[in-house]
């Protein structure tokens, strides 16, 4: 085990620092000064060792960079067992190992239950740490975890339902990755006129702005710190309350930002104002899926036509932009129909949302999803279908 230097951790602790972080370990002083912490055969391998009691929240820079962490658990404590809860539900992606003094296969089976990845036996002494650390150090360097993957929600023009479509997209998609242990997040880059937030029924003291102002500051602690969570499990980033001049941002920062939020959870979704700006356009070359919000009107197709012309020009491919045409009326005779629409824009229509302006509106103005107005309708099929499309576009499983 190397250690570099000691240095003080706020009340109830200290730390041992190192440069190179593998493996968080926790643990209360006692059980540091019982177990066997000695050198390590493997000195490539160091460990970051804080000191705190059983049921103490751990800091969320620890777990925010944390590729495993070994966390002491009183199986008799239910505040220690809340805590190993919250880790889990936290930081879904987090290798946990739980250290305990009852090893018992009831104990182990329950905490196995509760999400660790694995036990080990407190005391800890050198044989069974060297194991873990062998054990760890394998999974570690297997491979770096994937980016997660990024959507971009682009409309033809304002007013197409486009940020209320992506709010009740985002937050269903995000309950259905979390069954599945990943997390998803929304950031609203609508910087002038964003809502995403208050169609989720969320109020929100940090912003995207927050992020920004940031600069050379921005880590995944920070990162981590600002999005409100929904009940569904997405992490939103809501846009600023004082309007932003779109020209002021920082091309690097605002990339640089977006690329952070991919390493830490597995899907991201841009919603982007509907005025082009280097920024926005720099985004959308790089996301996994694009999906381009129109309705069945002369403005909106006329608009989008020209807007996919614009990222053809800029080397986006085709096959990366997905059409989506909102507000769908259910009636034989229509002006304007799906037909119409693929051969303005020259692309099939990938998704269709059915037109019930009551519902949504009813769902907005609640800040809740249209399926806790409405278990089952023809918004919440679309919807459904929305997601299982992304799956596929995404590889998800």
């Amino acid at each position: 085990m190397e250690v570099r230097s000691l240095s003080e951790w706020g009340p109830g602790g200290w730390r041992v620092r190192s440069s190179a972080v593998a493996v968080e370990l926790v643990l209360s002083q006692a059980e540091i000064g019982a177990s066997e912490l000695g050198p390590s055969r493997r000195n490539d391998f160091v460990i970051d060792l804080t000191a705190l009691e059983p049921s103490a929240e751990i800091p969320a820079d620890i777990a925010a960079r944390a590729q495993t962490i070994v966390v002491e658990v009183c199986a008799k404590d239910p505040g220690s067992i809340r805590r190993l809860e919250r880790l889990r539900e936290r930081h879904p992606r987090l290798t946990v190992v739980a250290a305990a003094r009852d090893t018992s296969l009831a104990t182990v089976r329950a905490l196995l239950r509760i999400g660790a990845s694995d036990v080990v036996s407190l005391p800890l002494v050198r044989s069974e740490l060297e194991a873990v650390i062998e054990r760890l150090g394998e999974q570690v360097g297997q491979a770096e975890a994937a980016p997660g993957k990024l959507v971009a929600v682009i409309k033809s023009v304002g007013g197409v339902g486009a940020t209320a479509l992506v709010t009740q997209l985002a937050a269903q998609y995000a309950a259905r990755e979390g069954k599945a242990g990943r997390e998803a997040a929304l950031f609203d880059l609508d910087l002038q006129n964003g809502n995403v937030a208050t169609y989720l029924g969320l109020e929100t003291s940090m912003t995207v702005g927050e992020l920004l102002d940031a600069g050379s500051r921005l880590d995944l602690a920070v990162l981590r710190s600002v999005p409100a969570k929904h009940n569904t499990g997405l992490a939103v980033f809501s846009a600023p309350v004082d309007i932003m001049p779109l020209e002021s941002i920082d091309i690097d920062q605002i990339c640089g930002l977006v690329e952070l939020a991919r390493t830490s959870y597995d899907t991201v979704f841009l919603d982007l104002p509907s005025d082009w700006t280097n920024w926005s356009l720099s985004l959308l070359a790089g996301a996994s899926t694009i999906l381009f919000v129109v309705d069945l009107t002369i403005a909106s197709l006329s608009k989008a036509q020209r807007q996919l012309a614009l990222l053809e020009r800029l080397g986006i491919p085709p096959e990366a932009v997905r059409i989506v045409v909102n507000r769908i009326e259910k009636k034989l005779f229509r002006p304007i129909d799906l037909g119409d629409a693929e051969r303005v824009l020259r692309r099939p229509v990938a998704f269709t949302v059915t037109n019930d302006f009551p519902l949504m509106m009813a769902a907005l103005n609640e800040g809740i999803l249209v399926s806790d107005i409405k278990g089952k309708s023809r918004i919440g099929r679309d919807v459904e279908t929305m997601m299982d499309g992304l799956d596929e576009l995404l590889d998800r499983s």
